[in-house]
């Protein structure tokens, strides 16, 4: 007698090609993008007062129990569907679908958003090789990259490209990633050792060398003669600020989506999960430290100039995308060095985009595996890449392409915090249930220490309750009734694809109720 088929495949079909390094650079990649390389700076505007690095910092430790939790959990249940798997398997069914459809949105606005940002940036990197005498050429070519039709045609081109790679393998995925992820940690390493090398004492005179004597100090006059009024510490705004730092957050959990391709997933998911994100929290904090040190509050008048009163900047010096690859470019003293590690920074966005386009097409593969969505998408190419997930991953970077390009670009932060964090609460209720509700599973958990005869798990999940949900509340405060009202919209999309599912599935026999009672197949 054949065992019955519950699950819409007897295998995922998936290929186990990632190792324990995988996961730590993932857990540095995925979210080391625009949070710490754009917005880090750009916080100096919209946040006035606030100070960066202690906003990451603060970030960086609400979170890490979180990643703890999470860490803990992929080890007992690494499957694709990542958080999807444990907040299904323990608390509820529909509950998991929510929350991934949910991410899936904000997922799929985030390849847009990154891939538009980055194509910007490039265009800064033009414009220092165009004065750096390559001459006019190089310089028109920079400032169209900077305007909203070319970013928006970068923004997919960069979709289209990242849906190939992830469409052709995970192994190409996995080579990708590593090459666009070491080069811009050295020349991470090497901004960080000019900031401090050239100082507060030495930033005038050798931004002047590359933008033209007297620039520094006529963009403080500049910004201070247009209104900028060079607010001191505010703690208020430096809270306010974390809206930044949690967005630079999102995707640290991407690699948890596709722990059903790990090997060695037990000890892959757990340390090399959690070293990542310390790695890329001391990244985060130094880097956001380091930027502000020679230049303290040159940033904010800058990035004031460039986002308010772009026709004075003009008079003083090119109009360039403020961004941490720019602020290092001007101080590397050498235009050739300038522009090569600029240009390798800004493939810190280019290599969170991967990740974000694995972990969403693994996503919608874990709801179809469990007949929430069609079984379509669940179906796999000969080298064990969805191939529907790929393409609905990619139409939904396109919209985020053009959501990207509408005016008011401060306002997605919000959004994706909102919908790419919205998980952690869930997960939470999962983690302090699972010793009793799942005992059977928490049993394969790498971990099985308790505190007082109560698991570390369920203590460290309550405390993911509450993080978690004060995240999504405070997310929430950055819509607009607009914003909640198309929020609403796609949502109720979601729900209206999974009852319909749901009705099929009653149809023709099928008990779903079988499909949550056990693990998904490897």
């Amino acid at each position: 007698m054949t065992k019955e088929v519950v699950f819409a495949r007897r295998a995922s079909g998936l290929v186990r090609e990632l190792t324990i390094q995988d996961v730590i650079i993932w857990g540095v990649a995925a979210p080391a993008a625009s949070g710490i390389n754009f917005y880090s700076v750009r916080m100096a505007l919209t946040y006035p007062g606030s100070n960066a690095a202690l906003s990451f910092l603060i970030s960086s430790l609400i979170l890490l129990p979180l990643a703890v939790t999470l860490a803990m959990m992929s080890a007992a249940m690494p499957r694709a569907g990542g958080m999807y798997v444990h907040v299904s398997r323990v608390i509820n069914p529909t509950l998991g679908f929510w929350a991934s459809w949910v991410a899936v949105i904000g997922y799929g606005i985030a390849i847009g958003l990154l891939g538009y940002i980055v194509t910007g940036l490039f265009g800064g990197a033009l414009v220092m090789a165009g004065f750096g005498g390559l001459g006019p050429v190089l310089i028109e070519a920079g400032n169209a990259l900077g305007t909203v039709a070319w970013k928006t045609v970068g923004g997919i081109v960069f979709t289209l490209f990242f849906w190939v790679v992830t469409l052709y393998s995970i192994k190409s995925v996995k080579w990708v990633t590593r090459i666009i992820t070491y080069l811009p940690m050295i020349a991470t390493a090497v901004a960080a050792i000019t900031f401090f090398v050239v100082g507060p004492g030495g930033a005038p005179s050798t931004f002047n060398q590359m933008w033209g004597e007297g620039a520094y100090q006529n963009i403080l006059d500049a910004a201070r003669k247009n209104g900028w009024g060079f607010p001191g510490f505010s703690m208020d705004a430096t809270i306010a600020s974390l809206v930044v730092p949690f967005w630079a957050w999102t995707a640290f959990e991407a690699i948890t989506f596709a722990s059903g391709e790990v090997k060695s997933p037990k000890r892959s998911m757990l340390t090399g999960f959690t070293g990542g994100f310390l790695a890329c929290a001391l990244m985060y904090v130094g880097v956001s430290w380091a930027v502000y040190y020679p230049y303290g509050n040159f940033i904010g008048a800058y990035v004031f100039l460039a986002n308010k009163a772009p026709d004075v900047l003009s008079t003083i010096m090119p109009v360039i995308t403020p961004s941490v690859p720019f602020f290092t470019a001007s101080l590397m003293g050498n235009i050739w060095l300038g522009v090569i590690v600029s240009l390798l920074m800004c493939l810190w966005f280019a290599n969170s985009i991967l990740p974000v386009f694995v972990a969403t097409t693994r996503m919608l593969f874990g709801l179809a595996f469990d007949r929430a969505l069609p079984e379509k998408f669940c179906e796999v190419n000969k080298r064990g890449s969805p191939t529907l997930a790929a393409h609905v991953t990619m139409i939904w970077g396109l919209i985020g392409v053009a959501i990207t390009a509408i005016p008011g670009v401060d306002i997605i932060l919000g959004i994706l915090d909102f919908t790419m964090l919205n998980y952690f609460w869930l997960l939470g209720f999962a983690a302090l249930l699972l010793p009793y509700l799942k005992p059977e599973i928490f049993k394969r958990s790498p971990i099985q220490w308790t505190v007082g005869g109560i698991p570390v798990i369920s203590i460290l999940g309550l405390y993911t309750i509450a993080a978690g949900f004060w995240i999504v509340c405070f997310s929430i405060l950055e819509f607009t009734y607009t914003v909640a009202a198309i929020m609403s919209f796609f949502i109720a999309i979601g729900f209206v694809i999974y009852a319909w599912k749901q009705a099929q599935n009653v149809k023709v026999g099928i008990d779903t109720s079988k499909i949550y009672a056990e693990i998904p197949p490897e």
